[in-house]
């Protein structure tokens, strides 16, 4: 399956966020179309995800794989000139974060990938 751009589309959907279902976690982003330009800044950004599609009638992005979000990632809101994207706030992240330890996780990855490569 193809984008609007010929870009190819996968389901990220059924993958793991550090062990969880990304069904479970509710991370993704939502429009408001009463600020929403049009401009298609966040459908071109989302370039390996591909988190949205196109409504060519209606001249919008729709978010039609709200799964395929990088959990944590806010660039499209980051890059929106309309402020037309939100979020959950960042304190749920934070606090999956400290729930499952991945601190301490992310850490014990880096320093057994520095130990491989000696």
């Amino acid at each position: 399956m193809k984008d609007l751009l010929g870009r190819e589309i996968k389901d990220l959907s059924e993958e793991l966020w550090w062990g969880m279902k990304r069904k479970e976690i509710e991370w993704y982003p939502e429009i408001n179309y009463q600020k929403c330009i049009g401009c298609g800044i966040c459908f071109i950004t989302c370039a390996g995800k591909k988190v949205f599609d196109w409504d060519i009638e209606k001249n919008r992005p729709i978010v039609s794989r709200p799964y395929n979000c990088m959990v944590g990632c806010t660039t499209c809101k980051t890059l929106c000139p309309g402020d037309a994207i939100s979020f959950p706030d960042k304190n749920y992240i934070r606090k999956l974060v400290k729930e499952l330890n991945l601190l301490q996780k992310a850490k014990e990855k880096i320093t057994k990938a520095i130990s491989t490569q000696k």
